[in-house]
């Protein structure tokens, strides 16, 4: 008997599309697009704290958090708490361990594209703000606006306790945590007694 040599089978798919067939009339109407609503630019909202402007409501309420220390997200896993639902979402991949975001320069890892970026001026060197009171520059936006309050005398951040304040929140959460020790270690001093 010879051998006969298999030859493998080819599996040939074919796609169709389902098309619906009426009975009723070709010139009957066509369904009607959706039209947009036009909007009408709205005028831009005050902060009446600060004075500030923008555009929508929306933007406004985020920004009023600045002013009351509001933070409604809060991490179920943690305790951490944010002002912006979109930072929440962000700490999250940090309890996932994802960091899709690699420096090609020294391999660190990064949540975020914009954190990458920001990373990436270590390497090149760029700092493209500068403060107009002393001309020191910064890779960071949000350090040169640290930096300028520091100029100013603005400590936004008040500690409960002894109304010590603050130039940033970190900072002031860092401070009350002496408190805290303190605290506990007046309630072990009276606990012997």
């Amino acid at each position: 008997m010879e051998d006969i040599a298999v030859q493998p089978v080819e599996e040939i798919v074919i796609k169709c599309e389902v098309i619906e067939i009426s009975d009723e009339d070709v010139d009957a109407e066509e369904p009607k697009k959706k039209r947009r609503k036009r909007v009408t630019p709205k005028e831009p909202q005050p902060c009446d704290i600060c004075g500030k402007t923008f555009q929508t409501g929306y933007e406004l309420k985020k920004h009023k958090r600045t002013h009351t220390g509001e933070r409604p997200y809060m991490c179920t896993m943690c305790g951490k708490t944010y002002t912006q639902l979109g930072h929440l979402s962000i700490h999250s991949l940090s309890h996932k361990g994802i960091k899709n975001f690699n420096c090609n320069e020294c391999g660190s890892s990064f949540y975020r594209k914009a954190d990458l970026d920001r990373h990436e001026k270590v390497h090149t060197g760029e700092k493209p703000y500068q403060c107009e009171i002393c001309s020191k520059s910064f890779t960071q936006k949000n350090n040169l606006v640290m930096h300028f309050k520091m100029h100013i005398g603005d400590k936004p951040h008040k500690c409960e306790v002894c109304d010590k304040r603050f130039l940033t929140r970190s900072k002031m959460m860092l401070h009350s945590k002496k408190h805290d020790k303190e605290k506990k270690k007046k309630h072990d001093l009276l606990g012997h007694i």
